[in-house]
């Protein structure tokens, strides 16, 4: 039986892997050079291997980050992203029984394997009642050689934007130290305070009279698709454990008069990026330049389709596994029906 990180081989493609690569490597050079200081790239999904995208853009290679970043490696620090709440509850990160924290630390040994990169890690949304237990983690974190770092849970994030730079907002943050221009920000899975990361580095920079900028390596939601497009609904079904949704982006929208795929969470997001840029950024600043969640993001997958004859099947396969995967967490009893349900909503608007 498939698992959630298993790739399958297609016989027939629609995607132009090679040319994904190409064009996607040249954008995110194009966004480096547009900062003086440093670039935080947030890293969307999965970093060194993506099997979800092979699956359903078939042609599409599941090591297209790596190759790509292996261009980069000897140039870029690496933060990697952890959930506090996610290492408290054990989230399952794949359709098999493994822990999340050795889910988490094997896929910190890969990176270090494989980009010779030792990332630096990022502990985001500590409570109060926590900090015990997150700091004997970190001390575990130290004695496999890794430097892990502390991140505060903020009251009202991300509604409430006036708390983000308070004394109880980023100002207690621990601050991660890093050297080079580039920053890839990664994280155990969606929902792993990746952007939160960037941003509250960006606050600390600031604070050290170190201009720095932000933008997302994108895969999902495919901006220029349909909002109901077989790949993009099968995204939301990788995400239905934490519901996420794809929503238009209204910003985008209304400034240039196309319309875009964005998700809730990044959407919602964009006032946080854009408060904290006009704050503490100058504005000659790339960053204050971004009018919409779409132009944060850096993503080309959309023009390296070849062939949609093949695209709803593979999708609507890989949202039934997505349904299956989650009943099996549920028979562990690490699940949720709704997950399943989200799926079967799915299965149903691409089967009408």
């Amino acid at each position: 039986m498939i698992t959630t990180s298993d790739t399958i081989a297609y016989t027939n493609t629609w995607f132009d892997g090679e040319k994904y690569i190409a064009l996607q490597s040249k954008a995110i050079k194009e966004r480096i050079q547009k900062f003086d200081g440093k670039l935080y790239l947030e890293i969307g999904w999965k970093f060194l291997h993506d099997p979800h995208a092979s699956r359903v853009l078939p042609g599409f290679f599941a090591d297209s980050k790596k190759r790509i970043f292996e261009t980069f490696a000897w140039d870029c620090d690496i933060i990697f992203c952890m959930n506090a709440p996610d290492i408290l509850s054990n989230r399952p990160l794949s359709s098999e029984d493994i822990s999340y924290t050795d889910t988490v630390e094997s896929m910190l040994s890969d990176i270090r394997s494989q980009l010779w990169v030792l990332p630096k890690i990022s502990i985001n949304r500590v409570s109060s009642d926590m900090l015990s237990y997150m700091q004997e983690y970190q001390a575990r974190l130290k004695d496999l050689w890794y430097e892990a770092y502390l991140r505060y849970e903020i009251a009202g994030y991300p509604e409430n934007i006036k708390n983000i730079v308070w004394p109880e907002g980023y100002v207690k943050d621990d601050t991660i130290p890093t050297k080079h221009s580039l920053v890839l920000v990664t994280g155990a899975a969606s929902n792993s305070g990746k952007m939160s990361t960037c941003l509250g580095q960006m606050y600390h920079d600031y604070k050290q009279w170190i201009e720095s900028g932000y933008a997302k390596y994108e895969t999902f939601p495919v901006w220029d698709l349909p909002l109901e497009h077989p790949v993009n609904l099968a995204y939301e079904a990788a995400t239905a454990d934490i519901d996420d949704h794809n929503m238009m982006d209204p910003y985008h929208e209304k400034h240039y008069g196309i319309q875009s795929v964005n998700y809730n969470r990044d959407v919602e997001a964009f006032e946080i990026v854009m408060h904290l840029a006009k704050q503490c950024l100058p504005e000659s600043n790339p960053s204050r330049s971004y009018l919409s969640p779409t132009d944060m993001g850096i993503s080309m997958a959309g023009a390296c389709i070849t062939d949609e004859s093949l695209v709803k099947q593979a999708c609507l396969e890989e949202i039934h596994r997505r349904a299956s995967w989650y009943q099996q967490m549920l028979d562990r009893w690490q699940g949720e029906n709704v997950w399943v349900e989200r799926c079967q909503n799915l299965i149903k608007k691409l089967e009408d």
